[in-house]
């Protein structure tokens, strides 16, 4: 431990107080207000903790994609806003609200100039998906996932994509396919896998395969590492190499694991009860 960071954040969990880090650890996020390391708030957010948000690949800013009014039809917007300050509209009408709808800003990155925004039937099944350009909240691509029931995740920076599709047919496990965010080509497709997020470098994936959490060099389906038990979250390393992936119950008491996974395969685990704002 090098550090102890304060603000209100210790023992809840992001789900249930809005907490979240950004990639680089700090600035980091408790309700609707931001903190640096020492503690000192930095200001606040537009957007109700209660509401997904994602931050931006370097930290400087948060993408939330929120329904002009929370009720059923209204139209949804892509916004953006810079830590005390208003949002900004990126895009909208790019879909309609729904209330039995989760939407997630899957990544958001100035660098790449683009925003990737995903809507999960009860929060749970991917149905549909837009590629925007950050800079005009033009629609580069989008994606009709509808009666696939299944997952998608997208890199820090926006530029490929992660599809996982359930069992189809005499097929018998998950598959998962990797693909340019922009044009949708395939790039490779992994077996036994649901893909739930990139490394910071794009060539690792994570997620879960039967009965535990793993890490995967997607290029070519090896298995870096892996530990049985429920898959419980990741955070990637910036530009890097390295996970924290959680594994076990996923709850009010957050009780699981977490692994500092690095590519050739070692992973410390953390001590009991050290907090990291997972991703899902």
């Amino acid at each position: 431990m090098n550090g102890r960071l304060d603000g209100g954040g210790a023992g809840q969990t992001s789900e249930s107080a809005g907490w979240s880090q950004s990639l680089q650890g700090t600035p980091y996020l408790v309700g609707t207000t931001v903190y640096d390391r020492d503690g000192k708030s930095l200001g606040t957010i537009p957007w109700a903790a209660k509401e997904s948000k994602t931050w931006s690949s370097d930290g400087r800013f948060l993408c939330a994609a929120v329904p002009g009014t929370a009720t059923a039809g209204a139209q949804m917007r892509l916004e953006m806003a810079l830590i005390g300050q208003t949002a900004k509209v990126v895009a909208t009408g790019y879909t309609t609200y729904s209330d039995n709808a989760v939407y997630r800003v899957l990544a958001c990155d100035q660098g790449t100039d683009r925003a990737i925004v995903a809507s999960f039937g009860q929060g749970t099944t991917a149905s549909k998906l837009w590629v925007f350009r950050l800079s005009s909240g033009a629609v580069v691509r989008s994606v009709d996932y509808a009666g696939v029931g299944g997952w998608v995740a997208a890199s820090a920076d926006g530029s490929m994509l992660a599809e996982s599709v359930p069992p189809v047919g005499a097929a018998t496990n998950w598959k998962t396919t990797i693909r340019s965010a922009d044009d949708g080509a395939q790039l490779a497709t992994i077996d036994d896998l649901v893909a739930r997020g990139f490394s910071g470098d794009k060539s690792l994936v994570v997620g879960n395969t039967p009965g535990a959490a793993a890490v995967v060099d997607w290029k070519t389906g090896r298995k870096v590492w892996t530990a049985s038990g429920p898959y419980g979250g990741f955070l990637a390393e910036p530009a890097g190499r390295r996970f924290a992936v959680g594994v076990g119950f996923v709850g009010g008491s957050d009780q699981r694991d977490v692994y500092l996974v690095a590519a050739d395969g070692s992973a410390p685990l953390l001590p009991e009860r050290v907090r990291v704002s997972l991703r899902y």
